[in-house]
């Protein structure tokens, strides 16, 4: 536990809003390349579905870091009970929630919206399955992920908690270098992947000044390593390069990156902590709410331009309409959100997450 623990830290609330961000925007910009043929339609197709994705895949890495960090920050100071009851409620639930939704009224086979075509009894079934695997929607696979980085926080917590067995934690932060995350099929990998930005979090949050420093006098490193990784991302999907045995170059790629790059953001919004926009706060404090909402909506918007819009269409014009859904996604996820707080009040966290 850290002597430090407070009940809030705004740049860190401010860095929940920046990976919202960056998730909603992975989505946003390969929805349009998608919907428009692929990334192979064209070279600017295949130059922006390069671009967005190494800026923005694995995105999700953020929010495994930041509920490590909050963890040690925050949340341990509290006790398990309270630490379980606040996953569950704010969490589990809404999750619970949004399958029940999304399996009546989602993706079909075809990619596209429909509603549930079975008996009550085929429903429960999906409903039981979707559960389990976060197969209700293409976004919501994370939350199964995280529910498993929640059982194995006690033992994380222990490790990190004594210097003799300490050193086995650093084997499970780096083991994201040799076990490759798996989409959209269900692998242990993927949990794997994920807590070891997870116990990052846990790790810099047990000593956080001490690493703000770290993070501070290495900043030039840390950015030219979030360069040079982004580069070699772009040129990678770019050759069609991936595998390295069974091990996924790009992915270990991105969790260097993805690390690196939260480093240099989190030393950025500590030193302008008073000065970051009150918007990235309000993405903050709603960032479960637009990660349940957000898809549906893109996928909406998308179905709706794909009845006005010509195949082919430029690139440029793709890019310019992932910003334009980015925007519009976001602020329909928020409003939504905030009528259901002001109607329901903290109840609403168990139904969308704020």
């Amino acid at each position: 536990m850290s002597a430090h623990a407070k009940p809030f830290v705004r740049h860190l609330h401010a860095f929940r809003g920046f990976a919202i961000l960056n998730i909603v925007g992975a989505h946003a910009w390969s929805g349009q390349v998608r919907a428009f043929g692929g990334a192979h339609l064209s070279t600017g197709a295949t130059l922006l579905s390069a671009v967005s994705e190494s800026l923005f895949h694995d995105s999700t890495l953020y929010f495994a870091l930041i509920s490590g960090l909050l963890f040690s920050l925050v949340l341990q100071s509290r006790g398990w009970l309270a630490f379980y009851s606040n996953r569950l409620a704010n969490v589990i639930s809404p999750y619970v929630v949004m399958t029940l939704l999304f399996t009546w009224y989602g993706l079909d086979k075809t990619g596209r919206l429909s509603a549930f075509d079975g008996s009550g009894s085929d429903y429960l079934v999906a409903v039981s399955e979707n559960l389990w695997t976060g197969g209700a929607f293409y976004h919501l696979w994370y939350i199964p992920v995280l529910a498993i980085l929640y059982v194995a926080t006690p033992v994380m917590a222990w490790l990190l908690a004594s210097a003799g067995t300490r050193w086995l934690v650093w084997l499970v932060m780096l083991a994201p270098l040799a076990a490759s995350r798996s989409f959209p099929d269900f692998s242990w990998a993927t949990p794997v992947y994920f807590l070891g930005a997870y116990v990052v979090g846990m790790y810099v949050g047990g000593r956080y000044e001490r690493s703000l420093e770290t993070f501070r006098r290495y900043w030039p490193h840390l950015l030219v390593t979030t360069l040079i990784t982004t580069a070699a991302l772009v040129a990678a999907y770019l050759l069609e390069y991936d595998m390295v045995g069974p091990v996924s170059g790009r992915e270990a790629l991105f969790y260097v990156q993805k690390l690196a790059f939260a480093a240099v953001v989190l030393v950025w919004f500590h030193a302008h902590e008073q000065h970051l926009p009150k918007w990235l706060d309000t993405l903050a404090t709603f960032a479960f709410s637009i990660y349940f909402l957000h898809a549906i909506v893109l996928i909406m918007l998308e179905e709706e331009l794909t009845r006005f819009a010509a195949v082919p269409i430029a690139a440029r014009w793709m890019a310019a309409m992932g910003l334009v859904f980015l925007i519009v996604s976001i602020a329909i996820a928020v409003a939504l959100s905030a009528l259901m707080r002001r109607a329901l009040g903290k109840r609403s966290r168990m139904l969308l997450g704020t």
